[in-house]
């Protein structure tokens, strides 16, 4: 038979009673001990070495001069090739460093890639110019394969911060010794603590590194929508069917007329002298006679020939113009029985999508005789809804759009003042958008990407002392050297550390069947469940206010598919109107704080998950004999899931948590507003910032979250069976049932189970063995006889 002496022995004492020692010292010792030194004898001896898996070996039991805690049997200590190259959390932590190092590559080669080809102006980049729709595509694309490689990124960061967190077995023995357990198998904070300083640093760097991809990755690649500028007229029946038009009688005062700001109180509307009074704080517009004289003869010979003009119904164009930013139509023609053909056209107001101080101003021409819609007695119109309501009795009011030392306009609308709208005429336009990316931001994204690699590359490298991530790492570590500080206490749960009783304690078995909600603390489940709650309530809410939003038109689901996701309309603009490039940073921060949330919300989700079925897995214990699953298997023991959480339930949570991160960067993204003049320039001046939202992926969001948010809660009503304490992640707990009979050697590589050993006819004990186990009885009192291992001293 052959057999693993260990030759530093001696230190063992030394190091459980010596606190001089430190915890990397310690694991070194304890991890130099099951390295594979062996004696071999010869074939024969081998040959007959093997024993019943459930029996001690005679060889065993009849070995002197050697205590059983020094003497090994390696014979199930081999590794396999794959084993040792293939297996363990080091390879995949290399796993996670290459997949961070490709996403590095891929973002780094794309920008410059984009910079070089399509240029860089004021740190944007234009990608594509032209049809909406086209844009829209590329857009839904471009953010499907960001959300593909943030989610790896989270993935791949996440299990580097889990095997960070995890402690190792000195560390665990140092917080023991003062009465404090650590988690085992999940994502946890309390341990970031009590780990070396060097490993919390990596931690909090891949933690803060994380932070500016959530907040900014999805918005450096984003649409830019064109708002027009267009122009109000007043036309009479005639003018409008093409009938009558007498040139002569377009007025001569055009120049320098105000565009229209909407800036009329409640106190003013008693005064028609107080309203004509009223000037303008917009900049003067120039609309020369011959001009007027031009457009409106072009406008009279389009509509007799049917071309360029549109008719809508009144409620319609309230709809088409009643919004901030007009993409799609141009000039107005505003139609009125009350006018007569003697004055067949006149203008009443210039229209420029943004303005700074009054950003309601575009729409204001609207509902200028509608006092209800301007509050606070002195504000701009804000609600277009009003008017709309009463669609069928809209009127307009002409005579406050024309200055006070005016003659002959004024004379020309003054016998009319307001005039009832029978119809509209609209010119429509090409819609023009824009798919423009930030460099700004993909070179921190850059930045925070490469900080992962470091952080990863560091960890694989110089971090060479297993940490104990699962279950089965922490078993292991316990069946091959007990703890001392838990001995004496083989039925103690969670519950019973969590209440500070450590020491030697008498325990009646009384199974209970526990609710798998119980594995997971309170706090997980309460910060769990009211951030879910919130983040559902906060987006009905938005949904709300969007369906509101008189543009949309068609609220059906039909209607609302049309729109699409993420697509940046004029119909579906959150009213931020920050001006210029300074607004962006703003605008991306509130975009993309819900991508923050949600990556905390995948966090916490999936430590629920990891807990309730770590808990499971403890459970089977009782039921059935297994090997271990560890991350770095040896001898019979099997490969982890790549981390605590099975294939089965962690897969459909990372594709879950990328569909919704997704989803969220089509519910509410950054957009930017380019200003156009009527000869089809750009204004940088009224270009701005906003958010655009997509009702249609908000409902998608509220519908995968309250799935998400039930199947979680429901899962927590399931049973565990009822062999065996529940201790959760507790390593305190998870030490005191690993204290296995003395002969049991090699119980860390064999299959397992856990029940009731030898014990007295009064007192029993129950821990984890590859030997013969029997059912706990119900009311017997079990401790700690037949303690296994060497028992050590704990100071």
């Amino acid at each position: 038979m052959s057999y693993e002496l260990a030759p530093i022995s001696s230190l063992r004492p030394a190091l459980s009673t010596d606190s001089a020692y430190t915890s990397n010292e310690i694991d070194f010792v304890h991890n130099f001990e099951v390295s594979e030194f062996s004696i071999q004898t010869d074939a024969t001896s081998l040959g007959s070495s093997t024993a019943p898996l459930l029996e001690p070996s005679a060889s065993r039991a009849s070995t002197s001069g050697f205590s059983d805690h020094f003497l090994k049997p390696s014979l199930h200590r081999k590794k396999t090739t794959w084993q040792t190259y293939y297996q363990g959390w080091h390879v995949w932590a290399t796993v996670c460093a290459v997949i961070t190092g490709a996403v590095f590559i891929i973002n780094t080669i794309l920008t410059i890639w984009a910079s070089r080809k399509y240029g860089v102006n004021g740190g944007l980049g234009t990608i594509f110019k032209g049809s909406c729709k086209r844009s829209e595509r590329l857009s839904l694309w471009l953010h499907l394969a960001i959300n593909i490689l943030s989610s790896a990124l989270l993935s791949a960061s996440n299990y580097c911060m889990q095997c960070l967190s995890s402690p190792t077995r000195g560390e665990l023995d140092k917080a023991h010794r003062r009465h404090i357990w650590l988690d085992i198998g999940v994502p946890s904070v309390r341990n970031i603590w009590r780990i070396s300083r060097s490993r919390m640093a990596l931690w909090f760097l891949l933690a803060f590194s994380s932070i500016p991809l959530h907040l900014l990755y999805n918005s450096a690649v984003f649409s830019a929508l064109s708002a027009r500028e267009y122009d109000i007229f007043a036309v009479s029946p005639g003018f409008a069917n093409g009938s009558f038009f007498n040139e002569t009688a377009v007025p001569a005062d055009f120049d320098n007329r105000p565009c229209f700001n909407g800036n009329y109180s409640k106190s003013a509307w008693n005064s028609s002298s107080s309203l004509r009074s009223q000037s303008s704080s917009c900049s003067q517009r120039r609309f020369p006679h011959d001009e007027m004289v031009s457009f409106a003869s072009q406008a009279f010979r389009d509509i007799k020939n049917g071309t360029r003009w549109q008719r809508l119904e009144k409620k319609d164009c309230i709809q088409q113009y009643g919004t901030d930013f007009v993409s799609t139509r141009g000039d107005v023609l505003v139609v009125s029985s009350f006018l007569n053909d003697s004055f067949s056209v006149g203008w009443i107001s210039s229209s420029i999508p943004t303005q700074p101080s009054q950003p309601e101003s575009s729409y204001g021409w609207i509902c200028s005789l509608y006092p209800e819609t301007f509050p606070n007695l002195a504000d701009t119109c804000v609600d277009v809804n009003y008017v709309l309501q009463r669609a069928d009795e809209w009127k307009i009011n002409t005579s406050p759009y024309y200055p006070a030392e005016s003659t002959s306009y004024s004379n020309y609308f003054e016998q009319y003042g307001e005039i009832q709208v029978d119809h509209c005429l609209s010119q429509p336009v090409e819609e023009k958008c824009k798919l423009q990316f930030s460099l700004s931001i993909m070179i921190v994204v850059i930045i925070c990407n490469f900080i992962k690699f470091v952080c990863m590359s560091v960890m694989q490298h110089q971090h060479r002392l297993p940490p104990l991530v699962t279950l089965g790492d922490a078993l292991t570590s316990f069946l091959d050297d007990p703890d001392p500080t838990t001995q004496d206490s083989c039925l103690a749960s969670k519950d019973h550390f969590r209440k500070h009783k450590w020491g030697k304690d008498d325990i009646k078995w009384h199974p209970k069947r526990s609710y798998w909600f119980t594995a997971a603390s309170p706090t997980r489940w309460l910060v769990c469940n009211l951030l879910c709650l919130l983040a559902i309530i906060i987006s009905g809410v938005m949904l709300g206010k969007g369906l509101k939003n008189s543009q949309l038109g068609d609220t059906s689901l039909g209607g609302l598919w049309r729109l699409g996701f993420g697509a940046v309309t004029g119909q579906s603009l959150v009213n931020l109107h920050i001006q210029g490039n300074s607004g962006l940073l703003a605008t991306i921060l509130i975009a993309n704080a819900p991508q923050l949330i949600l990556s905390f919300l995948y966090l916490t989700y999936n430590s629920l998950f990891t807990c309730m079925l770590l808990g499971k897995e403890w459970s089977d214990y009782a039921y059935q004999r297994k090997p271990l699953r560890v991350t770095s298997p040896i001898g019979k023991q099997r490969s982890t899931y790549r981390l605590q959480l099975p294939y089965s339930y962690g897969i459909p949570l990372l594709v879950l948590s990328g569909v919704l991160h997704w989803l969220v960067s089509q519910s509410i993204f950054l957009a930017r507003i380019t200003a156009i003049n009527r000869h089809e320039q750009e204004d940088a001046a009224y270009s701005v910032s906003t958010c655009g939202y997509s009702c249609i992926a908000i409902i998608t969001v509220i519908f995968l979250g309250s799935l998400a948010l039930i199947f979680g809660n429901l899962n927590g009503f399931r049973r565990y069976r009822d062999g065996m304490p529940l201790v959760g992640s507790c390593s305190a707990a998870i030490s005191a049932a690993c204290h296995r009979p003395e002969n049991d050697v090699d119980a860390a590589v064999l299959p397992v189970k856990w029940g009731a050993v030898e014990g007295t006819e009064k007192v029993g004990h129950c821990c984890f063995t590859s030997l013969e186990v029997t059912p706990p009885v119900k009311g017997q009192i079990y401790k700690g006889l037949s303690c296994g291992g060497a028992k050590r001293k704990s100071k």
